[in-house]
């Protein structure tokens, strides 16, 4: 079972550890799930991520490497920019989908635990000659999620630096506490966030104390992954391996930002090009608000009529909104917002509507 290097300081504070993403113990909740949700969506949560798979790229000829194998634009990307890609399959497929952060001497790969490995043994595949070098750099560093209405004012206060003009996924380097660290922008829960990414995993444990220090100002709560799931859900994001795997093409998802139509070939450019152009997605993400205090499970059928139009992949009681909600993958004949369609539950079906994404609209 893997940990993060921040797993002592966890379970100091009473954490639940549950184990998820490809085998790592990581935690779910310290008190209650519900209070860290409002937390984050009212004031402050801060959330170990360092699970997260990172690949860094060095190397003269590494911008012009990845353009060529993922679905997006690398070669115009100055320092301190990035954007959100995906690497396919020759079939359009999603194999793995990830952050690109650009620096001045390299290029890091964020993605998820599980597709790591995935992505890092497609990217070493086609290199041949080219000046490239791939390193997994997820052991020896790490990452620190801040998301809330006020993460932009407590970065600030910190880094001495105003984080709130960033766009999604630009960054900038600074200093909190004597400890370097590169601040990226990142709207992953509908509200402000930044990943602190930081080089070592003894820098890691000081960002750790040093954010939860009670010498702020700023009120700061430790936040687990099923609050942070509950977050995502709300903003109708999509996370690789529930809603995004290899049977998926990013347009399924409504994940036009992931692809750059306007560039060159990339693996599998063709069948998403055809799909944009020459005809449709058979299949879209949505959202469903469903009349019932039982969650369906992942791959539960969704029902237009008598006939099954589609499945869930993620379901919660949200704790914003006060009700159940899922996103789930239906026919495009039933995607309207407001179409009436049934859920299959353990016990039975439940009525639900189709809902347009997010619930809950990001910062």
């Amino acid at each position: 079972m893997r940990k993060t290097a921040l797993y002592e300081q966890h379970k100091l504070l009473g954490a639940n550890f549950d184990q998820m993403h490809d085998d790592w113990s990581l935690v779910s909740h310290y008190t209650d799930s519900v209070q860290e949700h409002l937390a984050v969506r009212n004031g402050i949560g801060i959330i170990d991520v360092s699970h997260r798979g990172r690949l860094r790229l060095t190397g003269t000829e590494r911008a012009e490497y990845l353009h060529r194998i993922v679905s997006n634009e690398v070669t115009k990307l100055p320092p301190g920019s990035g954007n959100y890609a995906m690497i396919l399959t020759n079939r359009g497929k999603i194999i793995a989908d990830m952050n690109v952060i650009i620096a001045e001497d390299y290029i890091d790969l964020i993605t998820t635990a599980i597709a790591k490995n995935d992505l890092h043994q497609n990217l070493e595949k086609y290199l041949v000659a080219d000046d490239v070098e791939i390193n997994d750099i997820t052991p020896e560093t790490g990452i620190i999620l801040v998301s809330g209405v006020n993460a932009g004012a407590f970065i600030k206060s910190l880094l001495g630096i105003d984080v709130d003009n960033l766009e999604e996924y630009q960054s900038l380097d600074g200093k909190i506490m004597d400890l370097s660290v590169k601040c990226v922008s990142s709207l992953e829960t509908g509200e402000k966030g930044f990943q602190l990414h930081v080089n070592s995993t003894s820098e890691l444990l000081g960002l750790w104390q040093s954010l939860v220090s009670e010498d702020r100002k700023f009120e700061v709560f430790p936040v687990g992954l099923k609050a942070l799931n509950s977050l995502r859900l709300e903003a109708g994001i999509p996370w690789f391996g529930k809603e995004l795997d290899d049977s998926i093409i990013p347009l399924e998802a409504e994940l036009e930002k992931a692809v750059n139509f306007e560039k060159g070939c990339y693996i599998g450019q063709e069948i998403v090009a055809r799909m944009k152009y020459r005809g449709h997605p058979n299949r879209l993400l949505r959202g469903l608000e469903i009349d019932s205090e039982d969650l369906p499970n992942e791959k539960s059928k969704i029902l237009g009529g008598e006939k099954q139009i589609g499945y869930v992949t993620s379901a919660v009681k949200s704790p914003t909104l006060n009700k159940t909600i899922a996103l789930g993958y239906v026919r495009t004949a039933f995607t309207e917002p407001g179409s009436e369609v049934k859920i299959e539950i353990e016990n039975g079906w439940v009525n639900a509507i189709v809902s347009s994404l997010p619930f809950m609209e990001k910062a």
